[in-house]
């Protein structure tokens, strides 16, 4: 399991050794969360980690129309532009009525955003 700043910030502690919530929380669901016994909060806990697991775990989905030709996942700290996320190269149709479709291999990185992924366009794959 991947550590991120998020999970390090999520382990600060005050001076009287409450955690301190992460300002990326909303206060809905923190307000939410803190009133839950110890019981269901290790319950929380451990679904929250289950679902953040599957969610990291899916596998990148293109439309129908086009053609996946290969995935690396980088494993990158994000860092720059090509680390982090994973790598994706596919082949897209132009849209039009084309005897060419589809174009490319193209590479982009793919990161997941909550539920959704962020399709960032790397450049043309020369084959």
């Amino acid at each position: 399991m991947k550590r991120t700043d998020q999970d390090q910030n999520a382990q600060a502690v005050t001076d009287g050794g409450k955690p301190v919530a992460p300002a990326i929380i909303p206060e809905y669901v923190r307000e939410g969360v803190e009133r839950q016994d110890t019981t269901i909060l290790r319950q929380i806990a451990t679904w929250c980690e289950q679902l953040a697991d599957y969610r990291d775990e899916r596998p990148i989905e293109v439309d129908d129309d086009e053609e996946l030709v290969e995935v690396n996942e980088d494993g990158g700290d994000g860092g720059d532009d090509r680390s982090g996320g994973t790598q994706v190269i596919k082949k897209i149709p132009c849209g039009k009525d084309c005897n060419g479709c589809p174009h490319g291999p193209y590479e982009y990185r793919v990161k997941r955003q909550g539920k959704n992924l962020k399709w960032e366009y790397i450049g043309r794959v020369d084959s």
